[in-house]
């Protein structure tokens, strides 16, 4: 039991069909897309009978139902494809068989786990290959919403895209829905404009807090007012609002304390290495006492809410300008 294998989904699409197979999938990450997307892959490459040759199985599954549907044999396809999504295993369930079959597993099946977070227990398996399903690069992406606008005759320029990109906070679900309702909206031999985005996309609450807090940095506090009023006008609640910029600036001032490297403090966050380095960018204006001081404020505001001491759209505003003047 060497360890599992690790590939980019860019890297696993290109190994379907060059003979490389493995027993075990495990699609593990924050994109929906790219995990449901992996399935799909596979199902399109293994099976002809998907109605005889497909079981999707709870995560409460029993070890004994998980082995006896892993041990069946396919019917008029290549393999029989179990599915399981959000199976997290603990020790127990690996000592009942389970352990047993992924050292000695069937050529005849595969098993497909889709996780939105790591399952460090199934990774001890070389029978396991696990797909990074984090959120793409934006430069990925761009290409992406640049391939899918040719293919529906409309163009689109590198900036634009990269801002479509950053308004759906790189949710390949949300680029891909977004992508065709603009190719839609300016029709065949049209260009889709910064102003068109502006328009039709609804910023990702993410990007909004993170453009309030690059306003804050740059002293363009007019700015930063606009965005909070904005969110503030489609339905954002003030406490939500403290609640989300406490988050963000919490991961300000760990980038800025830590000493971590682009790629650990990726980890330590949970968040893709592109937002991540936006957050060490941004932590990098700040001073480390003014970030500490942030999130102080946020947290006594976020407290006093909670308490009933403050009126809660009283002390969102207090707390605002205490971060921006400090």
């Amino acid at each position: 039991m060497r360890g599992s294998m690790a590939l980019k989904y860019t890297e696993f699409k290109s190994s379907l069909g060059s003979g490389k197979e493995f027993p075990v999938y495990l699609f593990e990450g924050e994109d929906a897309f790219f995990r449901e997307r992996g399935l799909a892959l596979l199902k399109n490459e293994y099976l002809s009978e998907p109605e005889l040759n497909l079981v999707v199985l709870n995560p409460d599954c029993t070890v004994d139902g998980l082995v006896t549907s892993l041990n069946g044999y396919p019917f008029m396809s290549r393999k029989r494809i179990t599915v399981i999504r959000e199976f997290y295993p603990k020790q127990d369930f690996f000592k009942n068989g389970f352990k047993d079959y992924l050292e000695n597993p069937s050529d005849c099946s595969l098993l497909v786990i889709l996780n939105e977070k790591p399952s460090e227990s199934l990774k001890k398996f070389d029978s396991v290959c696990v797909v990074d399903c984090s959120k793409a690069d934006v430069s990925l992406l761009v290409k992406w919403i640049k391939a899918e606008c040719n293919k529906n005759l409309v163009d689109i320029q590198a900036e634009t895209a990269k801002m479509l990109a950053d308004y759906c906070s790189l949710d390949m679900t949300r680029v891909e829905n977004e992508t065709t309702k603009l190719c839609f909206y300016v029709g065949e031999n049209a260009t889709i404009t910064s102003q068109d985005v502006e328009q039709m996309v609804s910023r990702d609450q993410e990007h909004k807090i993170y453009e309030m807090t690059d306003f804050i940095a740059n002293k363009r506090f007019d700015k930063a007012l606009a965005v909070i009023n904005d969110m503030l006008g489609k339905g954002e609640s003030s406490q939500m609002i403290i609640v989300s910029v406490y988050n963000y600036f919490r991961k300000l001032l760990h980038a800025s304390i830590s000493g971590l490297e682009l790629k650990e403090l990726s980890s330590a966050l949970g968040m893709g290495e592109y937002p991540t380095k936006k957050v060490m960018q941004q932590a990098s204006k700040f001073k480390k006492r003014a970030l500490k001081s942030a999130v102080d404020a946020l947290t006594d505001a976020d407290f006093r809410v909670k308490s009933g001491k403050n009126e809660t759209d009283a002390m969102m505003w207090l707390t605002v300008f205490k971060i921006m003047t400090d």
